[in-house]
C-alpha cells in the first residue's frame, strides 16, 4: 500500500470524525440560514404593526428661550399639544419638557393610549419594565419601558419608551423564532447577541477543516489510476 493511499485513509478517518462532530451544528446553521433568507426582516421587526404617523404642525415659539447643552437635540410631540426635547450627550439621551425641565414618565393610561395610536394592535394591558435581562426581547432599549398588549393576543407586544412615548419595538412570534434561530446560528444561548463566542470560533474552524479535507480527498482521489481506486475501495 503506497504512502499516498495511507495518507488518504488517515485524512478520510479525520474527515469522518470531524464531520460527525460538526454535523448537528452544520444542520442548525443551514436551517437558520434558510429561515433568514426566506422571511422578510421588516416583517420580523413588526413594521407592519406600526401605524402611519400623521403630519403635525409644531409651534416652536415656546422653545426659543431654552438653552440646553448636548451633542444632538430631538423635538417630538409626546401627547397632543405637548412638545418634548430629547438631548443626546455622552451619557445617553435625556428628555425635557418645553420649559427645559426633566420630563416625567408617562402614566399607564397615557402609555396605553399611545400604544393604540402608534400601532395597529388593540392593547388593553400595560406593564412597567424597568429591569434588563440577558436575552430579553427588549434588550438594548433604554429603560424604563411600557409593555402594551391585548389580553386576547399576548404574543403581540409593543414596547414604548416611558419618557418620550416613542415606539421602541414590536414583538411577535416571527421575531421570537428569528431570535431563537439567531442564538443557534451564532451559538450565543444566553444573551443571544454575542458574536464571536469560543463555541462559534471552534465549530467554524472545525467546519472549515471538514470542507478543506473533503476538497483534498476529492482532488486526491480523482488523480488516482483506476486500478489504485479499486484497490483502495476493496481494502
Amino acid at each position: 500500500m503506497t504512502s499516498h493511499i495511507r495518507r488518504q485513509r488517515r485524512v478520510r478517518r479525520w474527515h469522518r470524525g470531524i464531520a460527525m462532530l460538526t454535523s448537528v451544528q452544520l444542520l442548525l446553521w443551514t436551517l437558520s440560514g434558510v429561515y433568514f433568507s426566506f422571511v422578510d426582516i421588516d416583517y420580523v421587526r413588526g413594521h407592519h404593526y406600526e401605524a402611519e404617523a400623521p403630519s403635525r404642525l409644531f409651534d416652536l415659539s415656546a422653545l426659543q428661550k431654552i438653552r440646553l447643552s448636548g451633542q444632538r437635540m430631538t423635538i417630538l410631540e409626546r401627547l397632543p399639544g405637548e412638545l418634548i426635547i430629547g438631548v443626546r450627550s455622552e451619557g445617553g439621551m435625556s428628555w425635557r419638557d418645553a420649559q427645559g425641565n426633566a420630563l416625567g414618565y408617562l402614566s399607564s393610561a397615557e402609555a396605553l393610549d399611545l400604544a393604540r395610536q402608534r400601532t395597529t394592535l388593540d392593547p388593553n394591558v400595560v406593564e412597567w419594565v424597568d429591569r434588563g435581562a440577558p436575552g430579553s426581547e427588549y434588550r438594548g432599549a433604554p429603560l424604563p419601558l411600557w409593555r402594551a398588549f391585548s389580553a386576547d393576543t399576548p404574543a403581540e407586544v409593543a414596547y414604548l419608551n416611558a419618557s418620550s412615548g416613542e415606539l421602541v419595538a414590536v414583538r411577535h412570534e416571527a421575531w421570537r423564532w428569528w431570535d431563537f434561530l439567531w442564538s443557534l446560528h451564532i451559538m450565543s444561548y444566553s444573551d443571544r447577541d454575542t458574536i464571536g463566542t469560543w463555541l462559534l470560533k471552534c465549530f467554524s474552524l472545525l467546519a472549515l477543516g471538514t470542507a478543506v479535507m473533503g476538497v483534498w480527498l476529492f482532488a486526491a482521489t480523482s488523480r488516482l489510476p483506476d486500478r489504485q481506486k479499486n484497490t483502495s475501495t476493496q481494502t
